[in-house]
């Protein structure tokens, strides 16, 4: 008798996918958890520092920040490197196009999690790239910044920790992407 049941063929276990049916959409790592809204709560930030430093920039006025010295921010936000090369326009209006790109991209998270769903597949890779082009343009900055102009800005130094951690977090929430599809196949 305990031969038969030896040669039986071990109960089913149950699959990520089926765990995850079990015990809701909240219950599986693939959720947005708190890095998307991290990274909505950055984009929020960056935007309305982007826009503030654009408003006034267009208004002619001096933004609240130190000047003189090593960290000035008016040296910094009047310089050539201040502007799109070739235009008069702002970088802070990339900045702002970015910032935008990148929450949306973590309410794409938040809303498929609200919603029960699966991230779409692109989306965590996107996202690191985004957030890979946005540190390219801040190693620029700050090259530009320390090298070229020999002075810090406040304002621009929180935009550069603000894409800095973002990239950080994607690169977090892609690899925890990674880790449950492993886990799935298994």
């Amino acid at each position: 008798m305990s031969l038969s049941r030896a040669s039986e063929p071990p109960p089913p276990t149950p699959s990520a996918s089926a765990a995850f049916e079990e015990k809701g959409a909240g219950a599986f790592p693939r959720g947005a958890g708190l890095g998307a809204w991290f990274l909505l709560a950055v984009g929020v930030a960056g935007l309305g520092i982007s826009v503030y430093l654009t408003t006034l920039h267009y208004a002619g006025v001096q933004p609240i920040c130190t000047t003189g010295g090593f960290v000035n921010c008016q040296g910094v936000l009047k310089s050539q490197y201040s502007f799109v090369p070739g235009t008069s326009v702002p970088v802070t209006v990339p900045g702002m196009i970015w910032f935008i790109v990148s929450g949306a991209l973590a309410a794409i998270a938040i809303r498929c999690a609200r919603r029960g769903l699966l991230e779409p597949s692109w989306l965590r890779p996107v996202h690191v790239l985004w957030a890979a082009v946005g540190l390219a343009s801040v190693l620029y900055f700050v090259w530009a910044e320390l090298v070229q102009l020999h002075e810090l800005c406040e304002w621009c130094t929180s935009v550069h920790v603000l894409v800095f951690l973002s990239l950080l977090v994607t690169l977090a929430r892609l690899q925890t992407g990674r880790a449950v599809a492993d886990a799935e196949e298994e």
